[in-house]
């Protein structure tokens, strides 16, 4: 729409895809910070599985789980907090840090329930069966960690 003096006009639906297209932006700029931490935190709480695995023994694999992916589990809440959601403040950390924990009990007894599955129906090698099973709770945790861990709260 032209207007006086030859400038565009911006109409209502071209607001509206706009804010689509910077939703949809951000959404998949932090999918993808999300993912990056992820890779650190998932070759952590991997390579420590594996180091554990070597000092105690497979048949110990749940108990390794559990260790490992708890040292995963405060890496991915400093990393995800700072550089995929962007959250400084100090004010929202406690409430932060007790849904995250939260989404780790449930995210752990998930993660742990397809490492025995692996192992014990599939008949996975440990370290295998808890490849898979991390690739599998990566987006459940994402979607949990934006809307609800890292929520900011509408004011």
């Amino acid at each position: 729409m032209a207007t006086a003096q030859g400038i565009r006009a911006v109409t209502r639906e071209q607001r509206t895809l706009g804010a689509a297209w910077a939703a949809l932006w951000q959404w998949a700029r932090q999918l993808h910070l999300y993912a990056a931490v992820g890779a650190g935190v998932f070759l952590l709480d991997l390579l420590s599985y594996w180091a554990l695995l070597t000092m105690v023994g497979d048949e110990h694999y749940v108990t390794v789980n559990v260790v490992s992916r708890t040292l995963g589990g405060v890496a991915c809440f400093v990393a995800n907090r700072f550089i995929t959601f962007s959250k400084r403040e100090v004010r929202s950390l406690l409430s932060d840090l007790v849904r995250f924990c939260i989404l780790y009990g449930v995210s752990l007894a998930l993660s742990t329930g397809l490492v025995y599955a692996g192992v014990e129906w599939v008949r996975l090698r440990p370290v295998a069966s808890k490849a898979a099973a991390e690739i599998m709770v990566f987006l459940f945790n994402y979607t949990v960690m934006k809307y609800w861990v890292m929520r900011i709260p509408e004011k």
